[in-house]
């Protein structure tokens, strides 16, 4: 009889379709990672310039050679990462938990009882908002790494879910 169970919940478990991210999400990420590519040429250039040349001698590449090479990793990662990052992005709203999965290299699966929400909050960047994305964020009672984060919802659909949270949480403090 345990292993009519353990098949059950394979079974479950196999079938289960989770939600995925709005695929605009992918847009952002790869806006973001270009931003940053640029800022980290930028510092990577004045590196060069005002550090390796005056202070390193036997430097045989050409100044800018390093800030050029950053820029080129941050495009080609601007293409490659958001798609990648979108993939194996996963939320599923549960009957008493939110639960996610998420992570290209490392994978990390994630439950958020409803029990211990302390608190919910949408936020939206100003790329996010061009796209009409938002970031749910619920903070759940614990120590380190206690908040739960879902990129790349809709805002009305966020603004749905943390109504929906809001009600179930209420109801289970009282």
């Amino acid at each position: 009889m345990g292993n009519i169970l353990i098949f059950d919940f394979v079974i479950i478990g196999i079938f289960k379709i989770m939600n995925n991210l709005q695929p605009s999400i992918k847009t952002v990420w790869s806006i973001n990672i270009l931003i940053r590519s640029v800022f980290y040429t930028v510092i990577t250039f004045l590196i060069e310039y005002f550090v390796i040349k005056n202070n390193i001698e036997d430097w045989i590449l050409p100044i800018g050679v390093l800030a050029v090479s950053v820029l080129v990793l941050g495009f080609i990662l601007a293409f490659v990462a958001p798609i990648f990052m979108y993939k194996f992005w996963k939320f599923d709203v549960r009957e008493d938990e939110i639960y996610t999965e998420r992570g290209v290299l490392t994978r990390h699966k994630t439950t958020a009882p409803f029990s211990r929400i302390q608190h919910l909050e949408i936020q939206q960047g100003v790329i996010e908002g061009m796209f009409g994305l938002s970031k749910f964020v619920i903070y759940t009672a614990g120590t380190r790494g206690a908040d739960l984060v879902i990129p790349g919802l809709p805002i009305e659909y966020a603004e749905a879910l943390r109504d929906q949270l809001k009600n179930i949480t209420t109801e289970d403090a009282v």
